[in-house]
């Protein structure tokens, strides 16, 4: 769709209230003008006159990011990650659906799952793999190189004018103790924000066109991460192509460059793949081990009810909002079933080490897999927290979070509700956190 009829349909006061309601009130997060979801929500009309207001007149500003700072591994700079007022997320937000709806697919981000599934598919036609990364991808982007893809399809000043001004508002650390330092961002794109994804994607627009078209390869990218399948005799022309057409965005790879026969088997999007089975990389496997005996070691200080729900979840994975989120879900391209046997002996060591049998009835990988894989629609084995009503919402709380409910209406109990699983969705991510 044209970009100029999306903007006036999106930024209108009606969808904006409407995006609100949809997309920003059940994920608030609290900017550095630290205006809280409640005191938002009383200015609404106000605040949705002033995005519709200063948008059109070119007079919008971004406040200064929140700056989160995330340490990968002991090897690498902390990932950093904006974090935009409520006003803003709204306004970026409905800006991203406006990039969606004029590049479609090209911005979006594949799931690992379907990637990996494709790779299974495209594996038996080549004898060899080039595994590349690109070095410190979002801040190394060229803003002025971005700017000439979109406006091949935005002409719109507005937005053009907009977007710019979502990438080079600075982010600040808390506490703020100097703003002057608090310059524009000339180079690369914040992460953490809603249009983050789809603009990174659109830079890269070209080189996924171009590769994905190619019938003597396989590509596959995520983020940045890309994965080359291809025969032996084509490997080191290849290898120099991608690498001047990377280089001609003004990126460059990693040294490092993982790269030999696909029968030696290779890791990508922490899956363990060769041309005969699909598995999970052994630190994944010891990550997940280790989460789930930390909290066993909890076993004898805490509600045993909250222990045996918190391991059950990273057993089986949830769904809430109609979205995936565990272990399981995020590895369900698997072939390898050894390993879910595995998993389940060691819950086994774990009830007899921490002399709990008996005590607490916990769950199955072997049997949540399948549940998963053949039967997610109709299984009550793996929690659906959307087919759940006010009651066992209100014992899960108190029974389980030891939360009191006395006098709470249905909306603060629906409130409180998501608020505890947003910390279980952050908690149980973090097994599958650097995956690349």
């Amino acid at each position: 769709m044209q970009a100029a009829k999306l903007w006036k349909y999106l930024f209108s006061k009606e969808h904006l209230r409407e995006h609100y309601y949809k997309k920003i009130k059940p994920k608030p997060s609290i900017g550095l003008d630290r205006i809280t979801p409640e005191k938002f929500e009383k200015q609404l009309n106000d605040q949705i006159e002033i995005i519709v207001r200063k948008t059109n007149n070119n007079s919008y500003h971004f406040t200064r990011y929140k700056q989160l700072l995330f340490l990968k591994n002991a090897f690498k700079p902390p990932r950093s990650v904006c974090v935009p007022t409520i006003r803003d997320k709204l306004t970026l937000s409905s800006l991203n659906e406006l990039i969606n709806g004029v590049y479609g697919k090209y911005c979006k981000t594949q799931m690992p799952q379907v990637i990996i599934d494709d790779i299974m598919s495209n594996i038996e036609y080549y004898d060899s793999f080039i595994k590349l990364d690109i070095k410190s991808f979002y801040s190394t982007i060229c803003q002025e190189v971005l700017f000439k893809k979109l406006k091949r399809q935005i002409r719109k000043k507005e937005i053009l004018n907009l977007i710019k001004k979502a990438i080079q508002t600075p982010a600040i650390s808390l506490p703020v103790t100097d703003t002057r330092n608090s310059r524009e961002r000339t180079k690369g794109i914040p992460e953490g924000l809603s249009i983050s994804n789809s603009l990174a994607n659109i830079y890269m627009i070209d080189i996924d066109k171009k590769y994905s078209c190619k019938n003597n390869i396989a590509y596959y990218r995520y983020v940045d991460d890309i994965l080359l399948l291809v025969n032996e005799d084509e490997f080191d022309d290849l290898k120099k192509e991608i690498t001047r057409d990377v280089q001609n965005l003004k990126l460059e790879f990693n040294e490092k460059i993982d790269e030999g026969r696909i029968d030696s088997g290779f890791e990508y999007l922490g899956y363990k793949i060769n041309s005969k089975a699909v598995t999970v990389r052994q630190s994944g496997v010891l990550k997940l081990e280790q989460s789930i005996e930390e909290l066993f070691r909890e076993i004898n200080n805490k509600n045993i009810n909250y222990i045996e729900w918190k391991i059950n979840l990273k057993i089986t994975g949830f769904i809430l909002e109609k979205k995936k989120y565990g272990w399981l879900f995020y590895y369900s391209q698997i072939t390898d079933f050894s390993l879910l046997f595995h998993l389940d002996n060691i819950l086994n060591k774990f009830v007899k080490r921490y002399k709990v049998d008996g005590k607490i009835k916990l769950k199955r990988f072997v049997r949540s897999f399948q549940e998963i894989n053949k039967a997610l629609h109709s299984t009550k084995y793996i929690p659906n927290l959307d087919d759940i009503d006010n009651k066992q919402k209100q014992d899960i709380l108190s029974k389980i979070y030891n939360i009191d409910l006395k006098d709470k209406s249905n909306e603060e109990i629906e409130m409180l509700f998501r608020k505890v699983m947003k910390k279980e969705i952050i908690n149980i991510e973090k097994d599958i956190q650097n995956i690349s």
